[in-house]
């Protein structure tokens, strides 16, 4: 299955996901800050990272503007989760290049069939 980054500077939300995903036979490692979720992705191949757009130093905007501007992460599929259920906000995080959006609080059967979607091969 595939290799997940979840980033959330939430602890809570962080290992839901974890959990969820890991029960869905996926690899998951976490980062609670967008600092860190860039270190680990300098030295780790990710299928897919679920993305707080909410962090505090660094947004989650910040961190995916960041991978868009690399070619070593252009393409890394991101999907951007937050507890705002703005319109604008939806379309900035597309706009930065996510390839999908969910809002908290999660559903979690519409965050697994959106990671298995996007972590299907191809």
């Amino acid at each position: 299955m595939a290799h997940i980054l979840i980033v959330d500077d939430d602890a809570v939300i962080r290992d839901l996901i974890t959990d969820v995903l890991t029960a869905q036979s996926h690899t998951c490692a976490a980062a609670e800050s967008g600092d860190e979720a860039l270190a680990l992705i300098a030295k780790t191949r990710f299928d897919l990272v679920i993305l707080d757009r909410n962090m505090p130093l660094m947004s989650g905007i910040q961190v995916l503007k960041k991978l868009r501007s690399s070619p070593a992460t252009m393409n890394l599929k991101v999907i951007m989760c937050t507890a705002a259920e703005l319109l604008a906000e939806a379309d900035e995080a597309f706009e930065a290049g996510a390839v999908d959006y969910v809002i908290k609080p999660l559903d979690l059967s519409k965050l697994i069939a959106k990671v298995a979607h996007h972590t299907r091969p191809s």
